[in-house]
């Protein structure tokens, strides 16, 4: 490796080292039953520790490939989705890792492509072609990464079911990004806010974006741009309720993203789903006492709802 490489290694762990970690977000943290080990078992370099209850990185062994981000099912862990949008739409769908050869935009890991990036990308650029390394080799993602990468397909799918992706060990097309090209687009700012090039909604749907901005996470919010463009049949990951639900606070308690809300009105409590904010975990189903919920599939009209989905109403027999 030469100098300008060892350079360029080293700014990218400056600058980006670890994923961060949201620990609001942890099934980990949030007690939920059974817990969740997804990110320690996908990471390929033991990086990750979960023996205090929390998910600690040791960043002296983390690569920075980010499978760990791709298994986590809250979002507890993520890396900034701009750079890799914006790799995406100047690449015109193409997009290679930064250990394969040839030109073209690049992404440190193919581990770090996310199903909200994949979807929303192919709603505007149609066929995605991803050009991967010696992934049995690789120091950095290691032989796991084409499997699952098939697994982060599959689920973008589910948002965009019209998705095409070829994933091969060609060449692309394209000039070649040198390696001192990009250590001086980094210096120039290049690595940005997480969707910060998220294309706006389509105004019929009647979204509040300033609202949506402040609690909708950027990867749901293009796994939703994704939704509202696709013309097939959405499967949006959610969950229904029972009679046998008693409207205690367990599902909202352990929820990761919010999804599932319990609000009062007058005498009655209401369950509700915010379906778009649900990444079918499973969280609230394995805590539920009474076995009441249900992990179903909806389609494109609920997950652009501006209301959210009521699951179940009633004055509950201990208020």
């Amino acid at each position: 490796m030469g100098l300008l490489d060892g350079l360029l290694g080293a700014f990218l762990k400056l600058t980006d080292p670890t994923p961060r970690y949201t620990g609001s977000r942890c099934l980990v943290e949030k007690y939920a039953v059974g817990g969740c080990d997804e990110c320690l078992q996908a990471c390929p370099h033991e990086a990750i520790d979960l023996s205090h209850f929390r998910v600690e990185i040791d960043d002296t062994r983390c690569t920075g490939c980010g499978l760990c981000v791709q298994a986590c099912p809250g979002l507890a862990l993520e890396y900034a989705l701009g750079p890799a949008q914006e790799a995406l739409t100047k690449g015109r769908g193409q997009l290679k890792c930064s250990r394969a050869e040839g030109g073209g935009q690049e992404i440190f890991c193919l581990g770090r492509l996310t199903p909200g990036l994949l979807a929303e990308a192919a709603s505007r650029l149609g066929k995605l072609t991803l050009a991967r390394g010696d992934c049995e080799n690789c120091k950095i993602g290691g032989p796991t990464v084409p499997e699952r990468l098939q697994e982060t397909i599959a689920e973008a799918r589910r948002y965009y079911p019209e998705l095409e992706v070829e994933v091969t060990r060609e060449e692309l097309s394209g000039p070649v990004v040198g390696r001192r090209e990009l250590f001086q687009q980094l210096l120039g700012g290049t690595v940005r806010v997480a969707a910060e090039v998220i294309p706006e909604p389509p105004k019929q749907w009647g979204f509040d974006e300033e609202a949506e901005e402040q609690t909708l996470h950027a990867e749901l919010r293009l796994r939703r741009a994704a939704a509202a463009r696709s013309q097939g049949v959405v499967r949006w990951p959610a969950v229904a309720a029972s009679d046998a639900c008693t409207l205690c606070p367990v599902c909202t308690n352990v929820c990761p993203t919010g999804a599932i809300r319990r609000e009062r009105d007058g005498e009655e409590y209401v369950l509700e789903i915010e379906v778009a904010a649900c990444t079918g975990c499973g969280a609230c189903i394995a805590s539920c006492p009474p076995q009441a919920l249900e992990l179903v599939e909806l389609g494109r009209e609920e997950v652009l709802s501006p209301e959210p989905l009521e699951l179940l109403r009633g004055e509950p027999e201990w208020s």
